[in-house]
């Protein structure tokens, strides 16, 4: 069984990103990076499943150069093989020009499976799977937090979550495409030394010009534009009151009347 897993370097999201002069993009080029969580979880479940079903798992990744040390982490969590679309002008940052180039790059491999994370972190848009699906023709269920493969049918029993606690469960035909929830299984601690082991495997680099993808992108850039980013606006101040609950309760009180709430 093969099975293709797609991961994303993304900022990571304690820094606080810099708005472009032309307010259309976040100015990542100097902040740190590291692996989308919804990823981490993705890679889990392409190992696992490989694992079971003695086949082989594969990371691809879509971005700038310093974007294969996502794929590092993917060897070092157990992946077979490694492929890093270079994409210099951040083309990839649409979802829908990814989603062209990582249909690109998969429809050759043959897979039985193919795995994203349900999210990016860095958009929470949600809908690189979906699109990466529509641009295969196949199918795709998302949120999935449980997968049953039958690999001599092509078939997959699934579980995915529907919101409020409630869960449904599918058949689907493979291949297919799953956007993979979080806590689908636990993420493994990964040991340092484990990541610098993986540096000296393998990767697999293609251009995105290779994949002939230049009216595609165009067009896709059409679909999916950002117009602007802009900062939470500041709604005043907050003050925080400390201290034991009755010394507490007495200054909100003092505080209520000053301002002439009570």
């Amino acid at each position: 069984m093969k099975i293709a897993t797609f991961v994303k370097h993304v900022p990571v999201s304690a820094v606080t990103p810099k708005i472009s002069a032309s307010r259309d993009r976040i100015e990542d080029e100097n902040l740190a990076h590291e692996v989308n969580e919804t990823d981490l979880y993705a890679i889990e479940e392409a190992v696992h499943q490989r694992t079971q079903h003695q086949g082989s798992a594969i990371a691809i990744t879509i971005g700038v150069p310093r974007a294969k040390e996502a794929l590092h982490v993917a060897y070092a969590r157990g992946v077979d093989q490694a492929i890093h679309v270079v994409d210099d002008t951040h083309r990839g940052g649409n979802s829908v020009v990814s989603a062209a180039a990582a249909a690109a790059v998969v429809k050759d491999l043959n897979c039985d499976a193919i795995f994203t994370g349900i999210q990016a972190d860095d958009d929470l848009l949600g809908g690189f799977g979906i699109a990466l699906a529509e641009s295969l023709g196949l199918p795709v269920v998302t949120a999935v937090t449980g997968i049953t493969f039958d690999p001599a049918n092509k078939r997959a029993t699934v579980i995915r979550e529907l919101g409020a606690g409630f869960k449904e469960e599918l058949e689907v035909d493979l291949p297919c495409v799953f956007t993979i929830q979080f806590g689908i299984r636990p993420v493994r601690y990964l040991p340092v030394m484990a990541v610098v082991k993986a540096r000296t495997k393998k990767i697999d680099a293609l251009s995105l010009d290779s994949l002939n993808l230049a009216v595609d992108a165009e067009s896709a850039k059409r679909k999916l534009r950002v117009l602007e980013f802009a900062r939470p606006e500041s709604r005043g101040k907050c003050e925080m009151i400390e201290g034991e609950a009755a010394d507490a309760v007495k200054q909100l009180v003092e505080a209520l009347v000053q301002r002439g709430v009570i």
